[in-house]
């Protein structure tokens, strides 16, 4: 995939990998990492490239600002940031090749997706790998203790997996900022492909359920023993994705 850079409406640069052949390609994926996540998706961006190759639809991954190659801090992640992030990558996807579009999150990502790309047009359908609407109840869970300071307005410093993470206290702050049920109405009448796994315990199974009740057109698959990062089950995902894509767009 080659490598792009890009000015993000904040100023910062956003790092992209593209793979786009546009004589060949029909629609474009615009794919967005998870929380703490990156655009390589721990390799698996690769594969991904190639099963969509093979369908014609071309494929952009970012990093979201202070993640991965991007520049920016960490510290001040909210999902407004996140969802102005994605909308500088779309304008910038829709200038430079003009195909309609496709946009796939994982966790995070796929909250940023429908904050920030459930009121485009030319998007024309939408993945949810383990997707969180009930952010409040999410994020108090996978940091007891940590979301009660940021509550407060406090800065906190913690570590997830030996790696030290900053947070400042908007990202919770900003939760009200978004009414996710008006975002699940802005695409009911879209194609919606929801993948959870039922051993996900960082993101609760219930989350594709209230999804899918918003939108009976969806497609779930839940996915028996996968947790949420779908360790060992991470090509099943993909493969679960590509034919469905096929079914609806090829």
């Amino acid at each position: 995939m080659k490598k792009h850079t890009l000015i993000s409406s904040t100023g910062n640069k956003l790092a992209l990998l593209i793979n786009v052949l546009p004589q060949e390609m029909n629609y474009i994926v615009i794919a967005c990492h998870g929380f703490l996540g990156g655009k390589e998706n721990r390799g698996w961006i690769n594969y991904l490239k190639s099963e969509l190759e093979k369908i014609n639809i071309g494929l952009v991954a970012f990093d979201f600002e202070g993640c991965g190659e991007s520049e920016g801090d960490f510290a001040d992640i909210t999902l407004s940031r996140q969802a102005l992030n994605l909308n500088d990558v779309i304008d910038y996807v829709r200038l430079e090749f003009a195909k309609p579009l496709i946009l796939l999150g994982r966790s995070f990502g796929g909250s940023t997706i429908l904050v920030g790309g459930s009121n485009h047009e030319d998007v024309q359908g939408y993945v949810l790998w383990a997707t969180p609407v009930f952010l409040p109840e999410t994020f108090s869970k996978i940091m007891p203790g940590v979301y009660e300071k940021l509550q407060k307005g406090e800065k906190i410093t913690y570590e997830d997996n030996g790696q030290i993470v900053n947070l400042n206290p908007n990202l919770v702050a900003d939760f009200v900022n978004h009414d996710m049920d008006n975002h699940l109405e802005n695409i009911k009448d879209k194609p919606v492909l929801i993948i959870h796994g039922d051993s996900d315990q960082v993101v609760e199974p219930s989350n594709a359920h209230y999804i899918l009740s918003k939108n009976q057109a969806a497609k779930l698959h839940i996915v028996n023993g996968a947790d949420h990062g779908f360790t060992g089950h991470e090509k099943h995902r993909i493969d679960l994705t590509i034919l469905w894509l096929a079914s609806r767009f090829a």
